[in-house]
Parts: structure tokens; C-alpha cells; sequence
């Protein structure tokens, strides 16, 4: 038997992992990092990229306790509210989100642009479509869609990033990879931090980078409870060899 976990992309793509039904435990819930890059043609608009950060509606209180925000004000807008927080860390910044029912698109502002028009021109810019699935966001004429990926912490292992197997196939190495359950798998170069070496999984639609750190279980989560070499790179490896399916349906 399997745990399969699922997740509705920022293009409306299906993302699937399915792993062992002991390490359902183990999975916090998926964020997202999405960058849009401006059309150009008849109708100029702003040249930079720019992008926000998506997560579960959840994660709304430790968004404001992560900038040591305090609330400054909240409004309606395109079918949800927009919250914005003066923060305490970076000092220099307001934190915003536009929440949905499930999921939040959120990110810092800073002057002269972090004024309540400015916030609302950005979270404008694309149409958002919040699913139980999770968030959707068109940028029908003006804007293209120029990465994205989502990332999840497995307890006792480490962080997992997954993209589209298109998005990040110039990091897959050319010579021949380990064989693993889903796909063919890698171990990174060693990053020059001295933290632990990254390990890469290459399937026919993914590519998934499995950073080894002690991931600490969810909040109300108990996890695997040990793991021999916890957040170590044989551990990472393990993992990653075991993963039963990984999916990425546009």
C-alpha cells in the first residue's frame, strides 16, 4: 500500500508523490514559490520578474510570526481578503497575502512600492483561482508563467523540491544515475556551506532535489519516529529510492 499526495499547480498542472504508507506521517504541507515574467508586445508593462510565495491558508499565523508582523490592515479583493502586516523582521518591509478558502499567495513589499495600491496592483496582475486542490493563478495577456516549484520537509530526512521535469532538466547530469523505485537518481556535488550533499531524482515528468537536514515533524505529527542517521545523506538517498511514483500532469 501507498500514500499518494496530491497538489494543483500554479498552471493547473497535477503534481503526484506517492511514497509508503509509514511515511504519511512524515510530510508537512506543500509550499510554492511561482515567478511571472511580463508579456511584451502592444501593451508595455513593468520589465522586471517578479514573484510571490504560495502556502495552505494554515500556515497564515506562522507567516506573521516568521516576520514578527503586526497587522496594519485587511480588505476584500477578487474574491478573497488581503491582509498586510508592518514587519519586525526585516524591519524595512510590509508582509502581505491575499488568502483564499484553501491556499494564500503571499510576499514582502517594501518603499516606496508597499502602499495598499501597490500591494493590490501586484496581487491584480493575475487572476487566482483558489481549489482544495490548491492555488491557480491565470495571467491571461500580460503575464507568462516563468517558474515554479513546490517544496515540502520530510520529518527526520530533510527538504524535498519538485519541478516539472521541462522546468529543471538542464540540472539533470548526463551520465547514468542509480537506479531507484520511480526513476534514476543522483548525488549532487557537495555545496560549499559544508551542509550535507543534496541527492536528485529524475522520473518522466519530475525532478525532485532532497536537501538532508533533521526535519522536525509537522506541528500534531509524530513522524517516523527515528531514523537511523537522521537528516544524513545516506538517509536522503533512502528515501528517495523509495519513492513509488512521482508526477507532474500538465
Amino acid at each position: 500500500m501507498g500514500h499518494l499526495s496530491t497538489l494543483r499547480t500554479i498552471s493547473n498542472s497535477l503534481l503526484s508523490l506517492e511514497v509508503d504508507d509509514a511515511e504519511s506521517a512524515s510530510f508537512s504541507s506543500w509550499t510554492g514559490h511561482v515567478r511571472y515574467t511580463p508579456k511584451y508586445g502592444g501593451r508595455k508593462v513593468t520589465p522586471e520578474t517578479w514573484g510571490l510565495e504560495l502556502a495552505p491558508v494554515s500556515s497564515l499565523a506562522a507567516g506573521v510570526n516568521s516576520v514578527r508582523g503586526k497587522e496594519r490592515e485587511r480588505f476584500s479583493l477578487n474574491g478573497g481578503e488581503v491582509v498586510v502586516y508592518d514587519c519586525g523582521d526585516p524591519s524595512d518591509a510590509r508582509w502581505a497575502a491575499w488568502v483564499g478558502p484553501w491556499n494564500m499567495a503571499h510576499g514582502l513589499f517594501y518603499a516606496p512600492e508597499w502602499e495598499s495600491s501597490d500591494i493590490v496592483e501586484v496581487f491584480s496582475r493575475v487572476t487566482w483561482v483558489d481549489t482544495p486542490e490548491g492555488m491557480t493563478a491565470d495571467g491571461g495577456s500580460r503575464f507568462n508563467v516563468s517558474t515554479q516549484f513546490y517544496a515540502a520537509s520530510v520529518a527526520g530526512v530533510g527538504t524535498l523540491m519538485v519541478e516539472s521535469k521541462q522546468a529543471g532538466l538542464s540540472r539533470v547530469p548526463q551520465w547514468r544515475g542509480f537506479g531507484a523505485a520511480s526513476g534514476e537518481m543522483w548525488r549532487l556535488p557537495a555545496p560549499p556551506t559544508g551542509e550535507e550533499t543534496p541527492f536528485l531524482l529524475a522520473t518522466r515528468s519530475a525532478i525532485a532535489t532532497l536537501y538532508p537536514w533533521d526535519a522536525p515533524a509537522a506541528a500534531g505529527r509524530t513522524g517516523v519516529a527515528a531514523r537511523t542517521a537522521a537528516g544524513s545523506a545516506q538517509t536522503a538517498a533512502d528515501f528517495l529510492s523509495k519513492v513509488k511514483r512521482l508526477e507532474w500532469q500538465a
